[in-house]
């Protein structure tokens, strides 16, 4: 089997779907539509007179776009939006970790402790669709009212009621945080009941919750605390403001260092140029608000979906299992083997840079530090620790140069 990556290249280049061309087809159109209304007017609709006077201003605007320092604005701008995007994919939680915690210490599988477990793991999916609902919109299409969570059997009619006549003035529809609030009063009377034997189990479980908690008061954070306005003003105005004088300066027929007229009737660099940085600013402008329904925006439904399917099994199906285990796997033997197509990959094992580095004997001897009144027998600081690398290296084989790879 041969792996063509120029195929897989181009389906990357040419897909539609959170792609480049999709992003600013729309601003290219309206773009291409004023320059040539401009550059039809300059061929046809001006004298030959108003026409050399129109390339002296062609010339002047010119100049003027490479005052802007667009490259500057828009590295710094779209880097911190970035860093900001991937902080925010970071902070999306998942409840394995505290399940895990859950089936190990919460053991058993009568009935009363199963369902703890299994109650356990649905709090965890409330509250994702509580907290996320608040910034997804993904999510709150999905679940745009407190009834919904009962059709769906993520909340029964006893929790509602009890979640209703909770109230908070401050914020009243922040109260994601309530069935955390539950979990931890579970856990805490497993362990007076004697589920939990130690306080340490207590306290791992306790831990495991709050850090299941954190990601969600961090997605708020981000949410709320929003890039400064300013900034998102100066990169917007830069770079329209640059192709605005683009519309005059990069107009054909003009004239090149050596005054001599060109006629180009597409303006190809001025076209990849709109390419890079509009898309460069439609990449800041997609990302800075990740809780939204574009394509490349999280994908809050599915991740609901794989962690109920997931803690579910976590909690039951798969608590206190475990493959038999016999005495004849001891004889076992393992082999990792390759198929035909991952033989013929390349590969790198690890090759530390000092690897064929050999000292010679007289290099290696031991040798008493002068002035220091210590046993022969003793073993003292040897004068070569004082050589430089290079000096041990000659030392060691003569001069040569570090082994590349």
């Amino acid at each position: 089997m041969t792996i063509s990556y120029s195929d897989t290249f181009l389906k990357l280049l040419f897909r539609w779907k959170g792609s480049l061309w999709k992003a600013i087809w729309k601003h290219l159109l309206i773009f291409l539509t004023m320059y040539y209304i401009i550059n039809a007017y300059y061929r046809f609709g001006m004298t030959k007179e108003q026409q050399n006077e129109f390339i002296k201003y062609v010339m002047l605007v010119d100049g003027w776009t490479k005052e802007i320092p667009l490259t500057f604005l828009l590295g710094f701008y779209v880097a911190m939006i970035v860093r900001r995007w991937w902080d925010c994919c970071q902070l999306i939680s998942w409840p394995d970790h505290l399940l895990y915690n859950v089936s190990a210490l919460i053991r058993g599988q009568d009935p009363e402790t199963r369902i703890i477990r299994k109650t356990i793991a649905r709090y965890t999916i409330l509250t994702s669709v509580l907290a996320w609902r608040s910034i997804s919109l993904r999510v709150l299409a999905r679940y745009p009212t407190d009834d919904h969570l009962v059709d769906s059997g993520l909340m029964t009619k006893e929790e509602m009621v009890m979640f209703k006549s909770i109230l908070v003035h401050v914020d009243p529809h922040q109260k994601w945080w309530v069935p955390l609030n539950w979990i931890q009063t579970m856990m805490v009377r497993c362990f007076e009941k004697g589920t939990l034997t130690h306080t340490n189990e207590l306290r791992v479980l306790l831990d495991a919750l709050e850090k299941y908690r954190n990601g969600f008061f961090q997605l708020f954070i981000y949410d709320w605390i929003a890039i400064p306005l300013v900034y998102t003003q100066v990169s917007t105005i830069s770079v329209y403001g640059y192709f605005l004088f683009a519309l005059i300066g990069r107009q054909y027929p003009s004239k090149n260092e050596n005054e001599e007229i060109v006629d180009v009737y597409v303006p190809i660099f001025t076209i990849l140029q709109f390419l890079f940085y509009v898309g460069w600013l439609k990449v800041g402008e997609d990302l800075m608000f990740p809780f939204g329904a574009d394509d490349e925006d999280f994908e809050f439904n599915y991740i609901l979906e794989r962690n109920l399917e997931v803690s579910m099994l976590i909690v039951d199906e798969l608590h206190n299992q475990v493959p038999p285990v016999y005495v004849e796997s001891l004889d076992d033997e393992i082999r990792l083997l390759h198929t035909s197509a991952s033989s013929k990959l390349s590969n790198h094992p690890q090759r530390q840079h000092l690897r064929k580095l050999k000292f010679n004997v007289d290099a290696m001897q031991v040798q008493a530090v002068p002035g220091n009144h210590l046993n022969e027998r003793d073993v003292s600081v040897s004068t070569t620790s004082k050589l430089s690398f290079a000096d041990l290296e000659n030392l060691a084989n003569g001069p040569r140069n570090i082994p590349k790879f």
